[in-house]
């Protein structure tokens, strides 16, 4: 039993280095990009437009992956991102211009919008269900892990010249774990179940349960498969008066998760504390370090509690501790000129990790995790994809917006905080009406609610 628990943990350890690179090619700007101005002339509207440009391919990498997940399987779909992976690292470390700059960013974000649809349904359609929650939010775990590589990488080559090109050559080589990781694990049962090639999922299905329990698991998925066959499907279904509470999850987890401000600050952290009064080269960069570090450690306490506590219980405790955490950090900048420098200090750096931890134990993990678990498997990988292009779609308007409103009143006062804050309290309601507790729940289980 240990080894078969072993050997899922290298599945998911595998497949969630999609997630790492996800993490590192969204974090690594906020550190490269102080030092990419001093290179090449760059409005604030260009500023925003290289730091989203991952988030335009993020928003078209969903759609490449619904077209292919359901047809080439879920470990192939993976190969390619990494490929992709590979050649948008290259562009981007020897980019002569910030236009082919940001050519190299949408490249990567074809492949983290790949890997965001991807990784979680292939982690979650491997996993048994006592564990799932834990293995799926290791996907989430790499993206904290890949955020705080980026930063560290960043200060380690803030002083160097031309230092950003070493930031983004430094994520071509977990690409090249991932595409040759992904030839060491096996393709998702369910899936092979969906394409007839039953022997093979028999196999899978003794490596990853033990060969007392795979055929029980075999002829349950199968007779799973055989009642979907019975209805038609179509990815018009999931917009059916049947699964609108699943559409509404997937949708509205993203957009609170989005409008929470979390990549405002991993994209900007350096600007923010700047902005509070740290040096640029030095403290800033190094406590945008320490985020990277808590939203770590802070991921750590989802993974052991998703399936202890449960999801509701961690998105509650997540979505209070934001709030409050938000008015803290909008009432120090309101309060700056009174506060002092020092305190100014305090309470900004103070509020944003205390932000991080509350948002990295509920909303981080929780939007890749119910996404995996809450459509029909006809339309999972269509599902999923659709989850992640909601994701990358709000993630962009607001890491276009930020650099823009921080210029304004807004963003001197705090107001922009107290926007964020807004959307979190809104997301209580969220929480208690439509989302429901999928803990202990296999996703045959879940699929039957719809029925």
């Amino acid at each position: 039993m240990i080894n078969k628990t072993i050997f899922l943990y290298f599945i998911a350890a595998i497949a969630a280095t999609g997630g790492l690179l996800f993490g590192f090619d969204t974090g690594v700007i906020n550190v490269a990009m102080p030092f990419i101005k001093k290179d090449f002339t760059v409005s604030p509207q260009l500023e925003g437009w290289i730091v989203s440009a991952v988030l335009v391919g993020g928003m078209v990498g969903p759609f490449i992956s619904s077209l292919l997940t359901d047809s080439l399987g879920r470990k192939k779909i993976n190969v390619l991102a990494a490929i992709v992976f590979c050649l948008g690292s290259i562009l981007t470390a020897i980019a002569n211009s910030a236009e082919m700059l940001l050519f190299g960013r949408f490249i990567l974000g074809l492949a983290i919008g790949i890997v965001s649809s991807s990784v979680p349904l292939y982690i979650a359609e491997i996993s048994p269900s006592n564990i799932r929650g834990r293995l799926v939010t290791f996907f989430q775990f790499a993206i904290t892990i890949g955020i705080l590589v980026s930063y560290v990488i960043g200060f380690l080559f803030a002083k160097e010249t031309e230092g950003w090109r070493m930031m983004f050559w430094a994520g071509f080589l977990p690409a090249i774990v991932l595409l040759v990781g992904m030839f060491f694990v096996p393709e998702s049962p369910r899936w092979l179940i969906s394409k007839g090639r039953n022997d093979e999922a028999k196999k899978v299905l003794a490596d990853i349960n033990g060969a007392s329990l795979a055929e029980d698991e075999y002829r349950r998925l199968k007779e799973s498969f055989e009642q979907e066959k019975q209805q038609k499907a179509g990815f018009g279904e999931l917009f059916t008066k049947k699964l609108r509470i699943p559409l509404i999850i997937g949708i509205g987890i993203f957009l609170i998760q989005q409008f929470s401000g979390i990549n405002a600050v991993i994209y900007y952290s350096t600007t923010i504390f700047s902005m509070a009064g740290f040096d640029l080269e030095t403290t800033s960069t190094l406590a945008t370090v320490g985020v990277g570090v808590v939203n770590t450690l802070s991921t750590l306490v989802a993974v052991v509690f998703l399936d202890k506590l449960g999801r509701k219980p961690l998105l509650y405790t997540g979505l209070i501790g934001t709030a409050i955490s938000l008015g803290v950090v909008a009432y120090a900048f309101y309060n700056k000129d009174s506060l002092g420098t020092d305190l100014l200090k305090v309470l900004s750096i103070g509020g944003v990790y205390v932000y991080i931890f509350f948002f990295a134990i509920s909303l981080g993990p929780l939007g890749w995790l119910l996404i995996s678990e809450v459509y029909p498997l006809r339309i999972r990988g269509f599902a999923t994809s659709m989850g992640s292009f909601y994701h990358w779609f709000f993630d962009f308007w607001v890491s276009l917006s930020f650099p823009m409103l921080a210029a304004t009143s807004l963003g001197t006062n705090g107001g922009i905080f107290m926007i964020y804050m807004g959307v979190v309290i809104v997301g209580l309601l969220f929480a208690k009406f439509i989302v429901f507790e999928t803990k202990g729940m296999s996703l045959e289980d879940i699929e039957k609610k719809w029925k």
